[in-house]
């Protein structure tokens, strides 16, 4: 009996490996571009809502006489190569160099004046107008040229005054970054007992051009009152079949949720080729510069100046943005390269928000972060990249678009390294959590040596400091791109204590979490799924060398000069809007109002996309790029809008680009302290619920976005595009901008669709 037992359960697991063999195959030739969903459909592989089909020998969830033992990535689980969870040392994010621009006069025209990379001669100067201006004029010229190609532009930026940066000479770059968006480096690994990962299956950032990449992704520190010059080369494989069976070799950046012109978004329908770069001016924006403190005289509105004072900038202080983060946005592929590594995290300083535990002039909050530099420490201030993930049968890393309903991982990664440990000396700490995961929502605690819950202050959600600090032991749900700052006081423990972050919230498939369990019972693991459980380990110590000074050490027992003030900001208050709006996110099986149709750009040729967006009871649709579905007629008019989720057996987390709002209300629902009033970017919208939010549009125009941060209903096109007017007369943005289809070859723009009810 013994034996008929293992050889049954040998032949569970071969089937259910050949199953995923044949996904990953079906993935491949997907992402390549070799077949699309309407074949699948056509073959009878997919149903009719856009999930694989219960096939034997194709999906693990096939009723056979072996078909079991599965996990929520609808395959078996990831191997783990004899690794242990808490075996090695948590990185944190590679910190990038700033580069100081130079800048240099053409004419008597400021706007043509162009920003030189100082220390990086042979970079081309960064310009108001895209180098794919010069192409467009003079397309013979090599100069102008895709150096890797020789085909289409140099710069994958569109060409004209459309796409030229907004208030150039307004917001010059100050400091620049060059980085690439391209392959590891030899010998990458998630953890030192997993396989080296092949170069093209995990796609992230490097410093400089046309360089390989590393893990973890990377930090920028910003400054209000600098702005920055991102300047991105698209480094992937020219042949996008080199990718290792998932993700697109076409890139663009998304600065997720920073106040830039839509040229400088990520998200207009720009992605650019392999061997162009893309030139991203963030302006470090503060929102409201037009309206309030325009003459910059209020000193919290501010920025460091990297001496110990600050640099005052026009705006509302209210409206400082803190822990950001930025990440590939390519329609329709951003799921497969966010999860391949085309993310990383921005920190905004500000005068209230210094990031130096020491400065006392009244207007710094002297937030736990160190003291060892001007602004921007580090030391007691940890970035926390939360994701989930999956590996092949070989350890390389793997992705499943099958189902529409989301992607699900069975391994925690933080800052993309497998269940590490964070040494920690017994004072307050600043944590900056991201759920980076695709589909999957978290709720995470902290425990301490004996499992029981250890307290801490929640100070800011989605990078906007709450006006009082809020005592909790639990986190609230936290969806796809949402951020939660959280302080955490370690000095009632000792070294040698050992702590866990700990996920308590289980979900089995992409749709929404089925339910939150114990701590404890977290602690011990819920077999159904993986991710529940302690996913990164904190050690007390009693010393630790400086993240900032690595020559310095820090010991236990020196004083902890930070604190956490009883109020951090001040509240924006609550007005009659000149507009209502409601925009209602559905799954469209079978609805009547659903247009179908080719959708724009270049996805595969849809058979149904399952999610749809109306507003305010219009027609529902998927996303093309070329519709404006929602019309912003002017800047500085207040709204409020209302995000309803129509069905009861999913969730979404919602994501509006650009702008922040005020959260007024979850309808009947009770709304949480760490949301009441408090500014967001990504509201999650729980089964049949709804949230209002108040907003105010300003600053910048063109084309923006807003979609569900689930990044597998995102790709299957659950977003829809907004239009900004700037009411600048005489500019592209004050009317409807021509929409931009990016080829290999350059630009070809298209006049956009207008629904009626935009």
């Amino acid at each position: 009996m013994h034996y008929l037992s293992s050889r049954a359960s040998l032949l569970r697991r071969r089937e259910a490996q050949q199953a995923r063999n044949n996904r990953a195959e079906i993935v491949k030739a997907l992402s390549h571009g070799q077949i699309t969903r309407r074949d699948l459909h056509r073959w009878g592989l997919l149903t009719a809502t856009g999930m694989l089909a219960l096939k034997h020998g194709l999906s693990p969830f096939a009723p056979s006489a072996f078909a079991d033992g599965t996990v929520p990535t609808g395959t078996p689980r990831s191997p783990l190569f004899g690794a242990q969870k808490f075996t090695q040392v948590m990185p944190r994010l590679q910190l990038l160099t700033p580069i100081p621009m130079i800048r240099q006069s053409i004419d008597s025209n400021p706007n043509n004046d162009v920003a030189v990379f100082s220390s990086l001669p042979s970079e081309r100067p960064a310009r108001r107008l895209s180098y794919h201006t010069d192409f467009t004029a003079n397309p013979n010229d090599p100069q102008f040229r895709n150096p890797l190609t020789g085909r289409g532009p140099i710069e994958g930026r569109p060409p004209g005054e459309m796409f030229a940066h907004q208030r150039w000479s307004e917001f010059f770059p100050k400091v620049g970054y060059v980085s690439s968006w391209a392959g590891v480096v030899a010998n990458t690994k998630f953890h030192p007992s997993f396989p080296a990962q092949d170069t093209n299956s995990v796609w992230t950032y490097g410093a400089g051009a046309f360089v390989e990449s590393i893990l973890p992704p990377p930090l920028i520190k910003g400054r209000y009152g600098e702005p920055i010059l991102r300047r991105i080369y698209n480094n992937t494989p020219v042949d996008r079949t080199q990718n290792n069976g998932f993700g697109r070799n076409e890139t663009q950046l998304h600065f997720h949720n920073a106040h830039n012109g839509a040229e400088s978004d990520g998200a207009a329908n720009v992605h650019h080729f392999p061997g162009t770069f893309y030139d991203y001016r963030w302006s470090t924006t503060l929102a409201r510069r037009d309206t309030i403190n325009t003459q910059a005289a209020d000193p919290r509105a501010s920025g460091p100046d990297g001496n110990g004072g600050l640099i005052n900038v026009a705006g509302d202080f209210r409206e400082l943005q803190g822990t950001m983060w930025a990440h590939d946005h390519r329609f329709f592929f951003t799921a497969e390269n966010v999860y391949k590594g085309a993310l990383g995290m921005v920190n905004y300083y500000s005068g209230p928000d210094r990031g130096n535990e020491t400065l006392n002039d009244g207007i710094n909050l002297r937030l736990p972060s160190g003291s060892l530099l001007d602004s921007g420490n580090l030391d007691f201030d940890v970035n926390l990249v939360v994701s989930d993930s999956a590996f092949d049968a070989d350890g390389q890393y793997f992705f499943d678009i099958f189902t529409t309903d989301g992607f699900l991982g069975d391994v925690p990664l933080v800052n993309f390294a497998y269940a590490p440990v964070l040494e920690v000396l017994p004072r307050k700490y600043r944590f900056r959590l991201l759920n980076a995961c695709m589909s999957r929502f978290l709720q995470l605690q902290i425990a301490d040596p004996g499992g029981n819950a250890v307290p801490f202050l929640f100070i800011a959600n989605d990078g906007n400091l709450v006006v009082n600090p809020i005592p909790l032991s639990l986190l609230d749900q936290q969806g796809i791109g949402e951020r939660y700052d959280i302080v955490v006081d370690f000095s009632g423990f000792k070294a040698g204590d050992q702590l866990h972050l700990v996920n308590t919230l289980v979900q089995t498939d992409g749709r929404l979490p089925s339910g939150r369990v114990s701590l404890i019972q977290a602690l011990r693991g819920v077999s159904a799924d993986p991710m529940v459980g302690p996913v990164l380990r904190f050690d007390v110590v009693d010393h630790v060398f400086s993240v900032d000074d690595p020559s310095v050490l820090l010991r236990a027992g020196a004083p902890d000069p930070s604190q956490v003030a009883g109020m951090l900001t001040e509240q924006i208050p609550v007005v009659t809007p000149m507009r209502t709006r409601v925009i209602t996110w559905a799954n469209g099986e079978g609805d009547s109002r659903q247009r179908n149709g080719q959708c724009i750009p270049d996805c595969p040729p849809k058979a149904q996309f399952p999610w749809v967006v109306s507003v305010d009871g219009g027609e529902a649709h998927s996303l093309n790029a070329n519709r404006v579905s929602l019309l912003i007629p002017k800047p500085g008019d207040v709204e409020h809008w209302t995000y309803v989720n129509d069905g009861g057996e999913w969730d979404h987390p919602i994501h509006l680009h650009f702008e922040e709002g005020v959260t007024l209300n979850r309808g009947g629902a009770a709304i949480p302290a760490t949301e009441k009033l408090v500014r967001k970017d990504v509201w999650r919208l729980r089964p049949d619920g709804r949230v209002q939010f108040q907003v105010q549009f300003g600053e910048y125009g063109g084309a923006y976005v807003q979609h569900c941060h689930n990044t597998v209903h995102e790709d299957f096109a659950m977003l829809m595009r907004i239009q900004i007017l700037n009411g600048i007369a005489g500019t592209p943005q004050a009317v409807i901008t021509q929409t931009p289809n990016p080829t290999p070859d350059g630009v070809v723009f298209t006049t956009p669709d207008v629904l009626k009810e935009a």
